[in-house]
């Protein structure tokens, strides 16, 4: 069988469908309505062509959404195979693409290693053999999760990747229980209780305990610089949900909205997300999942039939104290509700929020000396 000493990517196959219609990129571009960034990954093969996207290049140029993601997967294919054929020279270069510097920062790499012997250590750090492993491997499941985030915005994917892989280490040693959305659903109201608990290293292990029991494990990491997440999901290989979180802002409103964000996407909608600072990661038409995850957090936090008197009264300390009687969570995650809504301005009662800061473990961050509430 004929095998080409090339990898083409599948904008080849795009461009020339788009000039056979007569169509330059740029107006199939817009046409579609891809960012262009976006579509410039598409071409290259920087961008896994999921459903979404080979459904909308199928409406614009043929072809089945079959034959789009074969196409990738074909592009994927022969550069793996490539990869593993490549001499050292390609093995020395291949690590330079990853943030080594913030990977060492965290204990993730050893110190001092370059060239091949970095790529040695970051195959290792991933658990593969080769290139062509890692590129068969991390083109699919937390890879796919990973790249969407590439391509909207400013962030590191191989960062994000690592960070990703961490989760995915430690999600390996948990002990899980057969998942039901159903019974995870149900349990979400009472895992908020939690919220009471002021140190993470009391209430994330009960947290982690309650969500195992339910099928879905549950784990948190500091993110390497590059990586902007704040959570993500993903279904491991024996289609347990796992949740990732970074306590990326160090603050008990956030870390407990991400929470409830992230469990209402493996509760709705059961599919592979990642949550990044200023921008919906998915391509095509994810704000509506983005938009039901945010309202879902929202109402497990602060029931609706309590955001309205929450949000129509004059904010202040004593209103914020006396919402968070009545939902069951802390003042702190009532003034994040505030500030998120508009009704308080961004540093406006931040002294009744708790405070985390990373010290030693890069696993989970210890309680940061509480101010005294006035």
């Amino acid at each position: 069988m004929f095998e080409p000493n090339w990898a083409s990517p599948p904008g080849d196959t795009i461009a020339r469908l788009a000039a056979a219609g007569k169509t330059s990129i740029h107006d199939l571009a817009e046409r579609i309505g891809f960012e262009e960034d976006l579509f410039s990954g598409i071409m290259e093969g920087r961008v896994v062509i999921s459903d979404e996207i080979a459904d909308a290049l199928s409406s614009e140029l043929g072809a089945s959404r079959q034959f789009w993601i074969e196409r990738y997967n074909q592009f994927l294919g022969d550069r793996a195979r490539l990869a593993g054929s490549a001499p050292t020279e390609a093995l020395s270069s291949w690590g330079q693409s990853f943030p080594a510097r913030a990977l060492r920062e965290l204990g993730w790499l050893p110190k001092g290693s370059r060239g091949e012997r970095l790529s040695e250590d970051i195959l290792s750090f991933f658990g593969c053999d080769s290139i062509s492993d890692w590129n068969e491997r991390y083109s699919a499941g937390i890879g796919q999760v990973a790249f969407r985030t590439s391509f909207a915005f400013e962030t590191d994917e191989m960062a994000t990747l690592a960070w990703l892989r961490i989760g995915e280490m430690q999600a390996e040693n948990l002990t899980l229980a057969k998942f039901s959305a159903s019974n995870f659903k149900k349990r979400l109201t009472e895992l908020k209780k939690l919220c009471a608990l002021k140190r993470p290293e009391l209430f994330f292990p009960k947290l982690q305990q309650a969500c195992a029991e339910e099928g879905v494990g549950l784990v948190s990491s500091k993110a390497p610089k590059g990586c902007r997440a704040s959570g993500a999901t993903w279904a491991s290989p024996n289609g347990n949900p796992i949740i990732l979180l970074s306590f990326r802002y160090l603050s008990e409103d956030h870390f407990w909205f991400t929470f409830f964000h992230e469990a209402a996407h493996v509760v709705l909608h059961g599919t592979d997300h990642i949550s990044v600072d200023g921008a919906d990661p998915s391509p095509l038409g994810a704000s509506v999942f983005e938009d039901e995850a945010d309202i879902f957090a929202q109402d497990t936090l602060v029931p609706a039939n309590l955001r309205d008197e929450m949000l129509n009264a004059m904010p202040t300390r004593p209103h914020a104290r006396r919402i968070a009687r009545k939902a069951g969570v802390t003042p702190g995650i009532i003034v994040g509700q505030l500030q998120k809504a508009g009704a308080l301005q961004p540093q406006q009662f931040n002294d009744l929020k708790r405070r985390y800061k990373w010290e030693g473990s890069t696993i989970l961050p210890v309680l940061s000396q509480p101010r005294k509430y006035s």
